[in-house]
């Protein structure tokens, strides 16, 4: 296949698609572009006292573009029929060999403009575990793209396949009830940020106090700390909503041979195939809000699946969690059905709910506190009317999530197990405010850890810690299980020696 790398075609074949220039200065561009920009318009388009006055800018403008230019001719691919090559580094003297045979995943991603462009991201990853962030990626034309995920994908062409696809419509009606607000927020702040370092500081300041020159308008009869409050919880809502539908509309996964191929996307249209060998653990998630009404999705730990920006490794978006259970029984026919060896119940309910309770105080402690500290404190927040509204209405909504995180913690006193068989360990605990019910394969486990405090011994519980050899150190930790039992369970196995 090495001719058809021969010539002028030959050489652009093997480059990476132009867009790469832009990216390669894209970060540091917009601080000298923006400037620049301005000063021509003020000066009417006058290019000869503009070049006279920003020389340096446009200098060092032309430096960038330069640099841009070289990086793309010395960063170069090569696709074989079994594997790809990938030459990186500033001249291109990093060589990455990556057979089909051999990889975790890989990804190709397109967005709105990549597709115009006809240019599409390639992401493949191996469990190598090399320093880099993914062993090779590289922004290609489309053309190349497919055919690379041809080449990897050769052995599904005469192969059964078992298709799952979701439903849009409940697709639709489960992300609009049960998008979390969190997620959102943490989505939110993640666009705040990579805005910021676009358009600087000085435009973030401009856009903020028009904000805030807004929230007076509406501030006349509710307090303006209430009104941040309810836009950022909607709008948190609205973003985890959108982000979710927009996602994964259109997902669909299929099994052939020993691959997952999945598509999904409706702004960014992303396929991945992922290694069923190579998958370290699958995870059940739930809400309060969807455990209590039987919802779920379920998400799969593969190296390089799922670790790219604004992406989560869903292996089954959310729907009902028997529909779920059963798809995942045709993708993934592997994983056995594993009873419970160990659980909590009604003796462990006091163990989860106290601290969680107790941290329920804190608003009150805290007003307390510095009423014994501050001895004006209490006088002024009781002489003036809007400290002493103020205080009242952050002390209810501060006492919301805590309140809900007492309910999210009395229902896991019932839903945390750990069993172990079929090859496989199957856990089931809560998070933070999150349900997690995972099945690890054991040659996917690096390490287990039984941990006890004073308390612990006390009263014969333990906490379970169970590492999987992902790429990053992924723990999954299981509070309060009954130590005896859990010893005995993991002896039974072979995973622990009584000695």
């Amino acid at each position: 296949m090495t001719d058809e790398y021969k010539g002028i075609s030959g050489f652009f074949k093997r480059r990476q698609h132009p867009v790469k220039i832009i990216m390669y200065i894209a970060r540091y561009i917009w601080l000298l572009l923006i400037p620049l920009a301005k000063y021509l318009i003020a000066t009417r388009f006058d290019f000869q006292n503009w070049v006279k006055t920003n020389w340096v800018d446009i200098l060092s403008l032309s430096v960038m573009i330069g640099y841009g230019i070289l990086r793309w001719v010395f960063v170069y691919f090569e696709i074989e029929e079994d594997s790809i090559i990938s030459h990186t580094g500033y001249f291109g003297i990093e060589k990455t060999q990556v057979y089909f045979s051999e990889m975790s995943s890989m990804s190709l991603c397109q967005g709105y403009i990549f597709r115009l462009l006809g240019a599409c991201t390639v992401y493949i990853d191996t469990d190598a575990r090399s320093i880099q962030n993914t062993d090779i990626r590289l922004d290609i034309s489309q053309k190349q793209a497919f055919r690379i995920y041809e080449l990897a994908t050769a052995k599904c062409r005469s192969k059964p396949k078992y298709i799952y696809t979701s439903r849009k419509k409940s697709l639709f009606i489960f992300s609009l009830l049960f998008s979390s607000t969190l997620s959102g927020m943490l989505l939110t702040l993640t666009f705040i940020y990579q805005a910021y370092r676009i358009v600087g500081r000085e435009i973030e300041e401009q856009f903020l106090a028009r904000v805030n020159t807004e929230l007076e308008k509406l501030t006349v009869h509710i307090p303006k700390y209430l009104i941040v409050a309810a836009l950022v919880v909607a709008g948190s809502w609205l973003v985890s909503f959108l982000s979710n539908l927009l996602r994964h509309w259109g997902f669909s996964c299929t099994r052939c041979a020993d691959l997952l191929m999945i598509s999904s996307g409706k702004g960014t249209k992303r396929r991945h195939v992922i290694v069923r060998d190579r998958i370290n653990f699958i995870d059940y998630q739930q809400s309060m809000f969807m455990k209590l009404f039987g919802i779920c999705s379920v998400q799969v730990n593969c190296t390089g699946y799922g670790k790219r920006h604004l992406e989560l490794s869903a292996l089954v978006p959310i729907t009902t969690t028997a529909m779920a259970e059963n798809s995942v029984k045709q993708l993934l026919p592997g994983v056995p059905k594993v009873e419970y060896d160990v659980r909590t119940g009604w003796a462990d309910l006091r163990r989860f709910v106290m601290l969680p309770m107790l941290v329920c105080l804190l608003p009150g402690v805290l007003y307390k506190v510095l009423c014994e500290v501050i001895p004006q404190f209490e006088m002024v927040v009781k002489t003036i009317p809007d400290w002493k509204s103020a205080l009242t209405n952050l002390s209810v909504i501060s006492m919301i999530p805590l309140v809900w995180l007492v309910l999210v913690k009395t229902n896991a006193a019932f839903n945390t197990a750990a069993g172990f068989g079929g090859g496989h360990c199957v856990l089931s605990y809560c998070k933070f405010y999150r349900f997690h019910r995972t099945a690890v394969r054991l040659d996917r486990i690096s390490k287990i850890k039984i941990s006890r405090n004073p308390f612990q011994r006390m009263n014969g519980t333990c906490n379970l810690s169970v590492y999987t050899s992902a790429e990053r150190s992924s723990c999954h930790l299981v509070k309060g299980l009954n130590y005896e039992r859990l010893i005995n369970a993991m002896a039974k196995t072979g995973l622990y020696d009584e000695e």
